[in-house]
């Protein structure tokens, strides 16, 4: 394949082609630059996380906040097998919204009241119409599907639901990254929205810079701090490309990863 020099980045690395795939793939690039890099909003070190959606997007921002240093780090999604791997790569906590239902964002703010009040440096929780609780840092990598999955699907196909709870349990003066694509329009509590304190990154690759990121990125897989074996859950040959597309639209698997 011939391609423009500017898309190309060198990295040097013994890894293997599936891992190498792995997290220089849009997604993962995606998911670590929203919590490790400084092209957004930087996880601070003992940040409160909560990732919506444990696709190898989300993974790999769980990923990042653990390696950035945050304290906590809820996962938030339907399906248990991404949950029981969310929880592998470093998610403290993980949340099914389907079982939380419409008490999901009290359920994040209740696991964040603490230490993001900042009782301890002479801070309270306000309480209120706006209150004080929430993640310091909320990353949301739902989105809609496009066919019904064949594992767990979640409360909203569209995605919508995901994106608003998203941004209601981000804590007052905190970061939401989103990285996904929806469908249809998003209604927001409009006091939330206009003196809430919360800012809004469209996260387009996360905010990362491919040139500056991946090779950093690939230096953190080689030092054993990123994951990439966990979360290339089927590697396939070239002429099985289909069934590994199957596999990811009806979401019976993480990634798929395809090798010539």
């Amino acid at each position: 394949m011939v391609t423009f020099e500017e898309w190309v980045v060198p990295v040097f690395t013994k890894a293997s082609a599936a891992e190498l795939g792995m997290v220089c793939s849009c997604v993962s690039v995606a998911g670590l630059g929203t919590t490790t890099s400084h092209g957004l909003a930087a996880v601070a070190p003992g940040s409160i996380v909560a990732v919506v959606g444990c696709g190898p997007l989300g993974l790999s921002a769980i990923q990042g906040a653990r390696i950035a240093g945050a304290s906590t780090i809820i996962a938030i999604d339907p399906i248990r097998a991404r949950r029981d791997v969310a929880l592998k790569v470093g998610a403290t906590h993980a949340l099914d919204p389907n079982v939380d239902g419409d008490k999901l964002v009290q359920k994040v703010r209740d696991l964040s009241n603490g230490p993001n009040s900042r009782l301890w440096a002479g801070g309270r929780d306000s309480g209120g119409l706006l209150g004080g609780a929430g993640a310091d840092f909320v990353v949301e990598g739902v989105g809609a599907d496009h066919a019904k999955p064949k594992l767990e699907a979640g409360p909203d196909p569209t995605g919508i639901l995901p994106l608003r709870q998203a941004y209601e349990m981000c804590a007052p003066g905190g970061h939401i990254v989103t990285t996904s694509l929806p469908r249809g329009n998003i209604t927001l509590p409009a006091v939330m929205f206009t003196i809430g304190g919360r800012t809004h990154h469209a996260g387009q690759a996360g905010g990362a810079s491919p040139m500056r990121d991946i090779p950093r990125f690939v230096e953190m897989m080689d030092k054993g701090q990123y994951n990439a074996k966990a979360l290339a859950t089927i590697v396939i040959p070239l002429e099985r490309m289909l069934e590994g597309y199957e596999e990811v639209l009806y979401r019976t698997t993480v990634t798929a990863i395809m090798t010539a």
